[in-house]
């Protein structure tokens, strides 16, 4: 499992420090990032997967500093980020949207493939030539996982992945999310307000007003 470590990491805008000075190590498995909106839970997630550059500190992943991002790579190669509002592209299919985030990664990736990790998502094959408009939100999200695990990646970040869902559909991301860690060994970092969500996860962090307040395992 990637290992992540943040030293003294701080984002400031002058008008507002959504982080401030964050150190912790999340040595594997599945982690919650608990608070407040506005805690600073998102802006944790982004700097994990270098889409946000923190003002101070450092973020590495296994002792390598995060990449920061470009235009072709929106995060390190190492991390693949999952949002509440999925992000498909509405006029591709399922299949289409998957190997389209494989190619942008240089991730080598075939139609047999695109089924193999709709299955680790517990989604029927036959879901890979719908459009996503035609599926339920719980579906897309798990489209949106199953996009992110074609990617390669070793990190998963999910911000508020249940935010959209009814508690149905919220139990079987987080499930699913859940078995990402502790059966095929990624780390997963889950941005939620849900406690229902965070139980799922094998431990807890607390920010709040961008400072870390506790570690729950």
């Amino acid at each position: 499992m990637a290992v992540i470590e943040l030293t003294g990491v701080s984002v400031d805008y002058g008008s507002a420090m959504p982080l401030a000075g964050v150190s912790v190590t999340l040595a594997g498995g599945s982690t919650a990032v608990m608070g407040p909106s506005g805690s600073g839970k998102s802006t944790l997630l982004r700097v994990i997967a270098g889409a946000q550059v923190p003002t101070t500190g450092s973020v590495c992943i296994d002792g390598r500093p995060v990449r920061r991002a470009t235009w072709a790579t929106p995060s390190d190669v190492r991390v693949a980020m999952i949002y509440q509002d999925y992000r498909l592209v509405q006029f591709l299919t399922v299949r289409e949207n998957v190997l389209l985030a494989a190619e942008l990664r240089g991730a080598s990736c075939d139609s047999a493939t695109v089924e193999r990790q709709l299955s680790r998502v517990l989604l029927e094959p036959d879901v890979a030539d719908r459009l996503p408009s035609t599926l339920s939100g719980g579906q897309q999200q798990r489209v949106a996982i199953a996009r992110a695990l074609v990617t390669g990646a070793s990190v998963i970040v999910a911000d508020e992945p249940t935010g959209a869902l009814d508690g149905e559909n919220t139990r079987r991301v987080a499930d699913v999310l859940a078995s990402l860690s502790e059966r095929d060994g990624l780390t997963v970092v889950v941005a939620t307000h849900d406690p229902a969500v965070a139980s799922h996860m094998q431990s807890c962090l607390a920010l709040e007003c961008g400072a870390l307040k506790a570690a729950v395992a």
